[in-house]
């Protein structure tokens, strides 16, 4: 059965570095799908990567906690 993890994602047209958290599945690549929030609402909020993506996460302190942030969009190949 694949990982579910927390990963934050960084939302645009925000301020600086506003995140919000969503989870994700953890693929064996080492790349992570974003899933939908219950509150995300595409209308009110801009993603930098959309749930559904196909992302890889690099660590970040966010309020004094480490955490995965969505870092770059994986390549189709």
């Amino acid at each position: 059965m694949a990982e579910v993890i927390l990963v934050y994602v960084r939302l645009l047209d925000e301020g600086p570095d506003v995140f919000r958290p969503t989870t994700g599945t953890l693929n064996a690549d080492d790349s992570i799908e974003l899933h939908k929030t219950e509150a995300y609402d595409f209308g009110d909020e801009n993603w930098e990567f959309l749930p559904g993506s196909h992302v890889f996460a690099a660590p970040r302190w966010l309020d004094g906690i480490e955490v995965l942030v969505a870092a770059r969009r994986k390549e189709p190949f």
